[in-house]
């Protein structure tokens, strides 16, 4: 059985991404005000690609929770993430566990956890932040018997063997 889990959004990240899309849209109604038009063009031309961007790598998002794995979907990006490979899920601190190795798919800050798999000695990360993070971990925790619950929004694996 699949669960399907959507993102958590914040509202001041969501306006201020909204903001900057909406950004060259604004400056070229105003270039174009102006008597720029070329300029204004360039700019509907960037602004349209970001919406385009934004459209196929992001949106839709979500979270889904299979027997095998953990599956991402955001826009036409899917990763998939099987069970045997994630070492912990824990809490993520977007200022304190900055890392470029982190792919993130969430829009919340507060409310992100970090799915860490892969090795030992250099795990991969992904940054989710799923609604509903309490039945999130729990349905992860029900389909793989070695992740265990220890705190408040922490799965470990119980006999992580080092690679």
């Amino acid at each position: 059985m699949t669960l399907v889990f959507r993102p958590k959004i914040d509202r001041w990240l969501a306006v201020l991404l909204a903001g900057c899309f909406l950004l060259p849209w604004g400056l070229a109604g105003w270039l174009s005000y102006r008597g720029e038009g070329e300029a204004a063009l360039v700019l509907v031309l960037v602004g349209s690609v970001d919406l385009f961007l934004a459209r196929a790598l992001l949106w839709p998002m979500r979270y889904e929770v299979t027997p095998e794995a953990v599956i991402v979907r955001a826009g036409l990006v899917r990763l998939r993430v099987p069970y045997e490979r994630i070492r912990r899920i824990v809490a993520h601190h977007p200022l304190r566990d900055f890392s470029l190795r982190a792919l993130s798919f969430g829009f919340s800050l507060r409310e992100a956890l970090r799915i860490e798999y892969g090795h030992v000695q250099r795990p991969s990360w992904l940054v989710i932040a799923p609604e509903a993070v309490d039945a999130f971990l729990e349905a992860v925790a029900r389909h793989d018997p070695a992740l265990h619950r220890i705190g408040p929004r922490e799965l470990v694996r119980a006999s992580a063997t080092p690679d």
